[in-house]
């Protein structure tokens, strides 16, 4: 359907294939009044620097999905263990999108798809979007704030902080430079950015970058040293002062590999899945968040039971119960 925001262009064949929690398919332009949480894909791995096969991601979060909606999807709910929570999906309305249209071998015609897809869902219902690799969090990001029409933070979970700027051999448009996209937007800024998980190598000068743009970065030794539960907290403060939105991005590295290993890019020494998940249940807890994605899975990278595609819909349904159930 072409819509004010985004065009009609030819389905990809690996694209809309199944439905998260098997909600009800919905496209963005017709989703119901009522509707709390729109999901939806972008299966685009055209910016990835290692390994492909995140534009596989959406369909492999959305079928491991189902495994959770069949307990909590009943009449009568389910007690989540874990949470310590009695959950049931049927108190919230879900609807899947489908995947945003991507262009294969486009960087740039993509992000307005993408764009304009999140912000046309963005203007009804709670957006949750499915990657594809981490450079989507950039045009998923500028079309929330263009909706809400405000400054918006951002709390970062992840290995690597993603804040190149240009460089000679990818770029500006590639999954290592988002952040630096997202802070020229006239609603985004490093002043409001929190990053929980970093570990990587980075760029000489990022320390640099950190003292003189205020971001908040809790690396994973922070973690290790004070709890999730510190860093998390730290991060929603900092990313929600003085701003009434804030933005949410998991990019599923940010756990070890032992733990999640169908990623392009992993980094020993990460969260665990435990960490993972409780940072996204009090993150879904945060009144300020209005929107999150998840990225980077890529399940043919992934081991025979699905190990990271599993984690990586639990940690949304997780937060999904805390914000909603």
């Amino acid at each position: 359907m072409t819509d004010k925001h985004y065009d009609d262009i030819p389905e990809l064949s690996f694209a809309n294939d199944g439905t998260f929690l098997k909600a009800p398919a919905a496209d963005p332009p017709d989703l119901p009044a009522d509707t709390d949480v729109a999901v939806y894909g972008a299966p685009f791995d055209g910016s990835v620097s290692r390994r492909p096969g995140t534009r596989y991601g959406p369909r492999a979060l959305r079928s491991a999905s189902a495994w959770y909606d069949h307990f909590a999807g009943v009449s009568e709910g389910a007690y989540n263990a874990d949470m310590d929570r009695h959950v049931n999906h049927n108190s919230l309305t879900v609807q899947d999108c489908g995947d945003a249209p991507t262009v294969p071998n486009d960087v740039e015609r993509t992000r307005e798809q993408v764009k304009g897809f999140s912000q046309t869902v963005s203007e009804t219902a709670f957006p949750v979007m499915l990657g594809g690799d981490h450079y989507l969090t950039y045009p998923a990001f500028e079309g929330f704030a263009e909706t809400v029409a405000g400054d918006v933070g951002l709390v970062h979970l992840d290995a690597h902080s993603d804040t190149m700027s240009d460089g000679e051999l990818y770029g500006r448009h590639w999954h290592g430079s988002p952040m630096s996209r997202i802070d020229e937007l006239p609603s985004g800024g490093y002043e409001n950015h929190a990053m929980v998980g970093i570990r990587g190598y980075e760029r000489t000068g990022f320390e640099e970058l950190v003292d003189s743009e205020g971001i908040l970065v809790k690396y994973a030794r922070d973690v290790r040293d004070e709890g999730i539960g510190a860093a998390i907290e730290a991060a929603i403060d900092h990313a929600s002062d003085g701003v009434d939105h804030v933005y949410v991005t998991a990019d599923i590295d940010a756990v070890d590999p032992a733990y999640a290993p169908g990623t392009g890019t992993p980094e020993p020494g990460g969260l665990t899945s435990a960490q993972f998940l409780d940072a996204m249940e009090l993150l879904g807890d945060c009144d300020a968040v209005g929107a999150m994605d998840l990225v980077e899975v890529s399940p043919r990278l992934d081991d025979d039971s699905e190990t990271t595609a599993m984690l990586g819909a639990n940690a949304v349904v997780r937060f999904l119960e805390s914000k909603f159930c």
